[in-house]
């Protein structure tokens, strides 16, 4: 409706009065309170759609605190609050598509599957089941992506065994948000990649290694936490992770192929790589979920045979294996048979006999797990994108730098070809239109100057800490190549002090 003078007053009276109740209820954790005003919200905004700006991420923020509450009550009453907000369509879209609601939403989802473990077999399990499944369907676009091109691949898989690949990440990388990818990747995208498998599995061992190796890239995104590493001037190391755990609910759909994939490498034991990465892939299922543990006790038992028999014979080599196995041995987690078939296995002799195989692996932290913070940073993950860039053309992401000393993180790849990369500093909002960053005219500074990567022969990550607020861009440029256009698969971070 428009606004006239008469009316504005009023909506802003109003705004005020519904806010500082909201607030009274939040403050005094008055439940029934909060969710008469949610009703009395979502009514009043379809008759004067102003009062959709009372709604902010702020309102989600505060229940996401009282989530990670020692208090059960504060804990019990915020899920009944957000099942509410999300049984409100008008509502939650609102709040959804607001500019910053994505990062919101992950850490969110987080939030609702630590609290899943929590509260597994109670009252409240299956609010938070229904909250993980309205935020993937309210936020996500539920339209049908196209899959055609992938499943094309498929049917060319043997005049071209590498298209599948190539179109999968084409698929994944053109989502507009980090959630679409999971929801892609959860779901719709397993019958496909296991039908892939199961053509890989045809082929010649050294090809198979190949091709399995890529696979298995795709699913360490998912599932693996990403972790960097900065080595400062003073010679101290500072890692960062990005941990992914909203993926996992979606395991029961995706758990089919990923056995699949767990299966083939398995049996490639000498492939010593691959056999560390599955058995990093393998720890995280482990942990995070329990349902899986009586599935996942072949391919435990296997994946560690192939390490103690085929890695390096070096006692710290072996530390982390070592420990997880006498870990296992003494967990509640597995019965007793499980557990004598690993005390009995001859193929894990040098595990059970090395100095690490003792009763203080038990008091032992998993720092592969571990989350290590950086002084007072705050992660802002971006997520993989993709695009192409035209022959005889340049492609740009442009971003602002609000704080000192913050952190450009970046990594890329490109199909067949290389690229030029490079990372300026712009002074105004109008420089956003120059195109030759090359001779750095009209005041445009280089951090990093125009040069030539051969990012088509392995991927390409780095990080340089921005001194100085201000606006700046990271060029891939591709002007020097008249004929051909290069296909780009980036992802870059920003990490902010707070």
């Amino acid at each position: 409706m428009s606004e006239s003078p008469l009316i504005t007053p009023l909506l802003q009276q109003y705004q005020v009065e519904l806010q500082t109740k909201l607030n009274e209820c939040f403050e005094n954790n008055e439940v029934k309170g909060i969710l008469h005003l949610i009703d009395q919200l979502g009514q009043d905004i379809k008759d004067e759609p102003q009062l959709q700006d009372l709604l902010n991420l702020q309102l989600l923020r505060k229940l996401m605190k009282h989530l990670s509450s020692t208090n059960p009550q504060q804990v019990r009453s915020s899920i009944i609050i957000l099942d509410a907000i999300m049984q409100r369509k008008i509502i939650a879209n609102r709040l959804l598509h607001q500019r910053g609601a994505e990062r919101t939403m992950v850490d969110l989802a987080n939030s609702l599957l630590n609290l899943q473990q929590q509260l597994r077999h109670t009252s409240l399990e299956l609010h938070i089941d229904e909250l993980l499944i309205g935020l993937q369907v309210k936020y996500v676009d539920k339209k049908q992506s196209d899959l055609s091109a992938l499943k094309l691949a498929l049917k060319q898989f043997q005049d071209n065994n590498s298209l599948f690949i190539k179109q999968l990440q084409i698929i994944l990388s053109s989502c507009e948000s980090i959630i679409d990818q999971y929801y892609l990747f959860g779901s719709p995208l397993q019958e496909l990649i296991y039908e892939y498998l199961l053509m890989i599995r045809q082929m010649e061992e050294k090809q198979q290694v190949n091709f399995l190796t890529q696979v298995l890239g795709i699913y360490e995104r998912y599932i693996l936490d990403v972790q960097y590493t900065i080595q400062e001037m003073q010679q101290r190391t500072y890692y960062i992770k990005i941990e992914k755990q909203m993926i996992l609910h979606q395991i029961s759909n995706m758990y089919k192929s990923c056995a699949q994939l767990l299966n083939m490498i398995l049996v490639l034991p000498e492939e010593i790589g691959l056999q560390k990465r599955i058995y990093m892939m393998i720890k995280v299922l482990y942990k995070y979920i329990p349902d899986l543990r009586i599935a996942l006790m072949g391919p435990i038992q296997l994946v560690l045979r192939n390490l103690s028999l085929f890695l390096h014979k070096d006692v710290q080599e072996y530390k982390e294996i070592t420990i997880f196995l006498y870990q296992l041995i003494h967990s509640s987690d597995y019965d007793e048979k499980f557990k004598q078939s690993l005390l009995d296995d001859e193929d894990l002799a040098y595990l059970r006999e090395n100095k690490y195989f003792s009763v203080k692996a038990l008091s032992y932290v998993d720092e592969s797990q571990s989350v290590p913070s950086l002084r007072n940073l705050n992660i802002q993950a971006a997520f993989p994108c993709y695009a192409i860039i035209q022959a005889a053309s340049i492609y740009c992401y442009s971003f602002m730098v609000d704080k000192p000393n913050s952190l450009i993180f970046w990594s890329f790849r490109t199909l067949d070809y290389d690229v030029q990369f490079g990372l300026f500093k712009l002074q105004t909002i109008e420089d956003l239109g120059i195109i030759d960053y090359v001779n750095e005219r009209n005041g445009v500074k280089s951090l990093i100057k125009l040069q030539r990567i051969e990012s088509h022969k392995q991927p390409i990550i780095g990080v340089t800490v921005i001194s100085n607020p201000g606006l700046y861009r990271i060029i891939f440029d591709n002007s020097y190549s008249y004929l051909r256009s290069k296909q780009l698969f980036y992802s870059i971070h920003l990490l902010e002090t707070k």
